[in-house]
């Protein structure tokens, strides 16, 4: 069974800067939709996130080729170190072409889980923490 979730990104117009390529910024977007995606298996479906919540504490972005308006592009999550109070995500982004998945970018966050009321770092709630073992990858 994979570990990775992959999830299909659609390449908007406003998405490619004036090098005809798509701009830098863009692919922290992708990034978010993998991990809202990842994380709707693993939070509960309803969660006070006014109370309890995330923090993105990082993001890393390394780029590897050009992203282009009509490639066809999916970017892959899964789950890194998991510690006391925060976890890392992974990412690749991958253009199909010539029949082969390309890597374009790739990238890591760091998640910090918060308590909005406190204003303070929390451990990973034990629900999450189990969720988030399905999706890891060293």
């Amino acid at each position: 069974m994979s570990r990775r979730l992959s999830v299909p990104v659609q390449v908007r117009f406003a998405d490619v800067d004036m090098a005809r390529h798509v701009h830098n910024a863009v692919y922290l977007h992708w990034f978010e939709t993998g991990r809202m995606a990842l994380l709707r298996e693993v939070t509960p479906p309803v969660n006070d996130w006014r109370t309890e919540g995330l923090i993105l504490a990082r993001n890393e972005v390394d780029h590897r080729r050009p992203v282009h308006l009509t490639d066809d592009v999916s970017v892959e999550v899964w789950c890194g170190a998991i510690g006391n109070k925060s976890f890392d995500l992974h990412y690749v982004v991958r253009r199909l072409k010539d029949g082969a998945h390309e890597v374009c970018a790739e990238g890591r966050s760091v998640m910090v889980c918060f308590n909005y009321v406190t204003d303070q770092a929390i451990p990973i709630p034990g629900a999450w923490r189990t969720a988030l073992e399905r999706f890891v990858e060293e």
